[in-house]
């Protein structure tokens, strides 16, 4: 029993190891047990803290992202792996700073020196979710709080769509047989980076995917797609009144085949009533799975 008891305790981690390697303070961490309950995996009876690995690995995250600046009180309600998604976030910020300062400064130049370097440097997928995404989202927010232009996001769109247009050159050539969509935005919505990228993204997963632009009316859409003879249409949107969408939406699901599935992604798009045929994609994961999973059970192009 006691050569048990030891094994166990070898598992575990002594609070100076802890504290090494989650970075934080002792007194930092007592005032975490005091005031959310964050509590050692065990106690020795002189009071000796021990830490499991996940423990040390969450202390580290908490820590990682209460620096980043957010509060530890909304951090700790959390899970492991939202924690680490958060660090990512607030990493790929951080990593962007260079970037943000071109597009303040409005240095066309030195901005495009920027991202085209990152884009020869990081694979197609690594660009999009290490650089253009979360830039976009950062520009997003900061002409949001007035800290940035017009004149300057505009300036940024421009630059991630020209790096973007250039990575299709690095996608396989789609076989014959290859499913296929087409992406677009509907009528108003300018915003389409989402629909680029996912466009870029199917093509990466061998898909036979075309971007039609943006601003599409139903018609328009349903055209192509049937002139396609496509598995799917993506639509993206960021902006746009709720009841014009939903109008869109059904008159473009009026307007497809039945076997046509209509994929949506975009903040515009999160709160709309569930719709027969349509699929709400809320992230770049779910939207890749989704291209997985229909590449096996779709019907492929003639």
């Amino acid at each position: 029993m006691h050569r048990n008891r030891q094994q166990e305790r070898e598992v575990l981690i002594g609070l100076a190891e802890t504290l090494a390697t989650s970075g934080i303070s002792k007194l930092l961490l007592h005032a975490w047990e005091r005031r959310y309950g964050i509590e050692p995996q065990e106690r020795s009876p002189t009071g000796r803290r021990f830490y499991t690995r996940d423990q040390v690995e969450r202390l580290r995250l908490l820590k990682s992202c209460s620096d980043g600046g957010h509060r530890i009180s909304s951090l700790v309600p959390l899970s492991n792996e939202a924690l680490l998604r958060l660090e990512c976030e607030l990493a790929a910020r951080q990593a962007l700073s260079e970037i943000i300062d071109a597009i303040q400064a409005l240095d066309s130049d030195r901005l495009q020196a920027l991202l085209q370097a990152r884009a020869e440097t990081e694979a197609p997928e690594q660009f999009i979710r290490a650089t253009a995404l979360p830039l976009m989202r950062e520009i997003g927010s900061m002409w949001a709080e007035g800290e940035v232009s017009i004149a300057a996001e505009h300036m940024t769109t421009a630059h991630i769509k020209r790096i973007l247009g250039g990575l299709f050159d690095r996608c396989p050539i789609p076989p014959p047989d290859a499913p296929r969509l087409v992406a677009t935005t509907p009528e108003k919505e300018d915003h389409d980076i989402g629909a680029l990228v996912a466009t870029l993204l199917a093509r990466l997963r061998g898909w036979n995917a075309l971007f039609l632009g943006a601003s599409l009316p139903a018609s328009e859409i349903a055209d192509a797609a049937h002139r396609r003879e496509v598995s799917c249409v993506c639509l993206s949107a960021l902006t746009g009144r709720k009841a014009g969408l939903q109008r869109h939406l059904q008159a473009l699901r009026s307007a497809l085949s039945p076997d046509i599935d209509i994929w949506i992604g975009g903040a515009a798009y999160a709160n709309l009533a569930p719709m027969a045929g349509v699929s709400f994609m809320s992230n770049m994961d779910v939207f890749l799975d989704a291209l997985a999973t229909a590449a096996q059970a779709l019907p492929k192009a003639g």
